[in-house]
């Protein structure tokens, strides 16, 4: 019997629903191992309702606060949309970097984080005893970054660097090209600000070579994103004995990585395969369906070939029933957690170098990379027509996933950060 579990102060820096993005997929996730390690650990919530709302955080509501009720001991929500100091000090730092600077806001500012904000996390850590608290991503590090006891450990858990995210936002949002921005002095931020943390986690091996060189070894971690919960026991289910539906397959929300991304693999690589193999099926699940269905309508003679699966409740059917998963983006950060799934379900994966950068995923050996159209169709011509060539990249890839994206793994890894031995981690799944 555990006679003392360890208390955690946990931020969520999304709703948790309806779930659009990877950095809800991942806090799910440890909200998962929370619940599986209840014998050891107690977890309060704190989120925050602020005036800046938008679609991929539409604020935190009653729904939420149930949802997250299901795990933690107790939710508390900070206001700040009724804090009119709180207001006025996060605009006066646009106004003042991006109206008289025009240069965007640095990524240590902090803008996501008011003083009324940070006051409310210092009030909670001031009357609890806390061991930890754990911050989700830079734009709240601010939040914790300051706390100092001997007896409270501080975790950020990255997500994506931020700087190199900016980069990419403004491949995606032309109207940032009139404010300035500089790598390299916001990178040093970045890193600055990181430093401040007892644990720094990074669930990107690209990202995690990066940090590597600019933090104590002792302080950085590498944890994966927990991948789709395997169901029944599809995990037994051999590539060479399921029944195929699908050539290809792609799941996707609607952001402008993954929107850039099925644009160029319609428009370069897709007439290549069907030129070759004119009943090629792709089949497409989650809201990038609707860019896609616009996409039909503008390209018609390409509908016969498309699947629009639009959201489906069980992942395990269409990953289960297609013979190889295709991330064809070109931008974007971080690990793409699709491709996880695709590893936990023993998948072939055909993908491009900045997907597989932040997995250990290796040309040839367990995935085809490629950033090529015509070697990406090629590739997707070989796997389709050579059986042997997708059962080996599924053998390939379920041992890689086994090896460093399980559940047992990954859970092994948080049990070390949070003191944690001898905790079973069988029949999780």
């Amino acid at each position: 019997m555990v006679l003392h579990r360890k208390k955690v102060l946990f931020h969520i820096s999304v709703p948790l629903t309806p779930q659009v993005n990877g950095t809800q997929m991942r806090i799910l996730g440890i909200l998962k191992y929370f619940s599986d390690r209840k014998d050891f650990i107690s977890v309060d919530v704190v989120a925050g309702n602020q005036y800046r709302e938008t679609w991929v955080n539409p604020g935190w509501n009653y729904k939420q606060t149930q949802e997250a009720l299901k795990i933690a001991d107790n939710v508390f929500v900070y206001e700040g949309k009724n804090n009119l100091y709180d207001q006025l000090y996060a605009r006066s730092k646009t106004f003042y970097f991006n109206k008289l600077l025009r240069e965007e806001i640095p990524v240590d500012s902090d803008y996501y984080t008011p003083p009324g904000y940070v006051g409310f996390i210092k009030s909670l850590v001031g009357r609890d005893t806390y061991n930890f608290v754990w911050v989700n991503t830079l734009n709240f590090a601010n939040l914790a970054a300051h706390l100092s006891s001997s007896r409270l450990h501080t975790v950020i858990d990255t997500h994506d660097l931020c700087s190199q995210m900016r980069v990419m936002g403004r491949e995606a949002f032309p109207h940032l090209d009139d404010l300035k921005f500089d790598y390299e002095s916001n990178f040093i931020r970045e890193v600055n600000l990181l430093n401040k943390f007892d644990t720094v986690i990074s669930d990107s091996r690209h990202e995690f070579s990066i940090l590597a060189s600019h933090l104590p070894a002792y302080k950085l971690q590498s944890i994966p994103s927990l991948g789709d919960t395997l169901k029944s026991n599809s995990e037994h289910i051999s590539y060479q004995a399921r029944e195929f539906k699908h050539d290809l397959l792609f799941v996707a929300n609607n952001t402008p990585p993954n929107k850039d991304g099925i644009k160029f693999f319609l428009n370069s690589i897709f007439p290549l395969i069907l030129q070759a193999r004119p009943n090629t099926q792709l089949s497409l699940v989650g809201k990038i369906c609707e860019f896609v269905q616009e996409f039909i309508q503008v390209n018609a003679d390409l509908s016969q070939n498309i699947n629009l699966l639009g959201y489906v409740p069980d992942l395990s059917d269409p990953y289960l029933q297609s013979k190889v998963v295709i991330c064809p983006l070109l931008t974007g950060t971080g690990t793409k957690s699709k491709l996880i799934d695709a590893m936990s379900y023993s998948l072939p994966i055909l993908t491009t170098k900045i997907c597989a950068s932040a997995l250990l995923l290796q040309d040839g050996d367990n995935a085809l990379i490629t950033d090529d159209p015509v070697q990406f169709a090629n590739h997707a011509l070989s796997l389709l027509n050579n059986f042997q060539l997708a059962e080996n990249l599924a053998r390939e890839v379920k041992a890689t996933f086994e090896q460093h994206y399980s559940t047992s793994v990954i859970y092994s890894k948080l049990d070390e950060i949070f003191g944690i031995e001898n905790a079973e981690t069988e029949n999780l799944l």
